[in-house]
């Protein structure tokens, strides 16, 4: 099973009330090919809500731009999406890039400025501690390749933008 950020595929989670749909990955979820998960409403925040970013990584700092703590909220959500993760099976997953739950392979500095570090957000680093590869919705060619299903799936990502 392939596990996916749940606004990836059209869900109306983000901290804007909106999605990130891509539609190659909405294909797969119809198929039953996808579990997603919203760590961040998991965690019982709501839609919509203040952006957040990760203050800092030790010890953990998630605030809102309103400086609301929202570090608890953060840890519960991915530990609730992991387990659904867990019992799903997943091995690999897509995961919406720059989040501070999600993120891979860049997040937002802190400042609230959309100054891009390093990092991970914290569901995404729980993922690879628990040996799930992690990609986000702009690797989708190499994510194809490493579960080796170019040809299969690729034709539902002809086309597919994020929104």
């Amino acid at each position: 099973m392939i596990g996916v950020s749940a606004c990836l595929i059209g869900e109306n989670c983000t901290y804007s009330g909106k999605n990130n749909l891509v539609l190659g990955l909405k294909r797969l979820y119809e198929l039953g090919e996808v579990v997603c998960v919203c760590p961040e409403v998991m965690g019982g925040l709501s839609t919509p809500r203040n952006p957040a970013e990760i203050q800092s990584v030790e010890p953990l700092l998630i605030t809102t731009n309103q400086q609301v703590d929202v570090t608890k909220e953060y840890l519960e959500g991915a530990k609730k999406a992991m387990s659904i993760f867990i019992a799903h099976d997943v091995k690999v997953a897509i995961l919406k890039f720059r989040s501070p739950s999600c993120g891979c392979d860049g997040i937002y500095d802190g400042t609230f400025s959309h100054t891009l570090i390093d990092g991970q957000g914290v569901f995404a680093k729980m993922c690879e501690e628990h040996g799930i590869k992690v990609f986000h919705e702009k690797q989708i060619e190499e994510f194809l390749k490493y579960i080796g299903k170019e040809d299969e799936y690729g034709t539902y990502f002809k086309d597919s933008t994020s929104i």
